[in-house]
């Protein structure tokens, strides 16, 4: 039985207004793929963690909705990984789990929403249109410090920069940097020291913003909570997957995650053969997840993502913890995986697997 009957469709998409939904956006045409791996996910698995999928993926509340597509999207990239995904686990949100050599595991599965739009990256898109119809030719590199509102009207900005690149023509301006700022916008901009030749646009560059410590934070606070509700259970000895799923890419330096779980390494190193990057963690007691006595139970760390216009999500990353109660198998875990790949007496050498 489809979770997404023909009557439910046609119902979601006369609801006014409620395009934010998730669910309402994948009763559209260009939903039908998603919809139907999401029917496949829920039968495969059957039982009561089939009945909670349908329950959650029926919801108009994104919260709600996007909690069932992450449990989906983890335990699909679990199996197939030869994982088994047994029950539901307590606390929730969980799953009882089985790795492929028998080994149980609780499966704590948390959904990120990012507050971003194919809108916010429009918004962006009109102000590079926009600069391209400048007078100069000096080009230019834009850092957007912060989201622009969607009914975003760029002339103001290309005026001002229209502008100020006259007097960088005609050598009036010292220095290579000007600033855009109201109470909306907050933008820097940066002579590239070149001139846009034929085929060339003046915007050479357009970056930001730059959201990762924010989303660090956030990604932090909310697994400490979690972590520490499971600590203080009646399952506190049971070993931890941890997945992290996020409705779009989750665009974080690699090195912000390795500190959140690890701390910093006593040394680190990149090298022209395989592995090409190496970190040494100590054995003192750095500020880390993986290195706070509380939560050794957690064995690796699964970072799940959902790329724009795929049906599937994928793997961001896979992080093993060297210091678990329960150790596990880095081949068990989907996409690149950073694991002991070597020891210094007894501080481990982390490197990364391509499996």
């Amino acid at each position: 039985m489809s979770l997404f009957p023909e009557d439910l469709l046609t119902d979601l998409r006369q609801i006014p207004g409620a395009d934010h939904s998730f669910l309402k956006q994948l009763a559209d045409d260009d939903g039908r793929g998603t919809r139907q791996w999401l029917d496949g996910a829920v039968d495969r698995v059957g039982g009561a963690v089939a009945d909670r999928w349908a329950q959650v993926l029926g919801s108009l509340d994104n919260r709600r909705f996007f909690q069932g597509y992450a449990e989906i999207s983890t335990s699909d990239l679990l199996s197939t990984c030869g994982w088994r995904i047994n029950d539901l686990a307590w606390p929730g949100p969980s799953l009882a789990v089985r790795d492929p050599s028998g080994q149980s595991f609780n499966a704590i599965i948390l959904g990120f929403i990012k507050q971003i739009r194919p809108i916010d990256q429009d918004a962006i898109g009109r102000l590079v249109r926009s600069l391209g119809r400048v007078g100069s030719r000096s080009r230019i590199v834009v850092l957007v410090r912060r989201w622009l509102p969607h009914d975003f009207d760029p002339e103001p900005v290309r005026r001002a920069i229209d502008l100020w690149l006259r007097e960088v023509d005609r050598a009036g301006w010292e220095g290579r940097y000007a600033e855009y700022r109201d109470a909306n916008v907050s933008l820097e901009f940066a002579l590239t020291g070149e001139q846009a030749h034929d085929g060339q646009q003046v915007v050479a560059m357009a970056m930001g913003p730059y959201d990762a410590h924010r989303t660090m934070d956030a990604v932090e606070q909310r697994v400490v909570y979690e972590l520490d509700a499971y600590r203080l259970s009646a399952w506190s000895e049971q070993p931890v997957l941890l997945s992290l799923v996020c409705d779009q890419l989750w665009s974080l330096p690699r090195g912000y995650v390795r500190e959140l779980l690890y701390g910093k390494p006593v040394s680190q190193e990149t090298l022209a053969d395989t592995p090409h990057f190496r970190a040494t963690f100590g054995v003192e007691m750095t500020p880390s997840l993986f290195r706070d006595p509380l939560y050794r139970t957690v064995s690796a760390a699964v970072l799940v993502q959902r790329e724009p216009g795929a049906t599937h999500p994928t793997a961001f990353a896979s992080y093993v913890n060297p210091w678990a109660q329960h150790p596990i198998d880095p081949q068990s875990l989907p996409g690149r995986v950073f694991a002991i790949h070597d020891r210094d007496g007894d501080a481990p050498v982390m490197a990364w697997r391509d499996t």
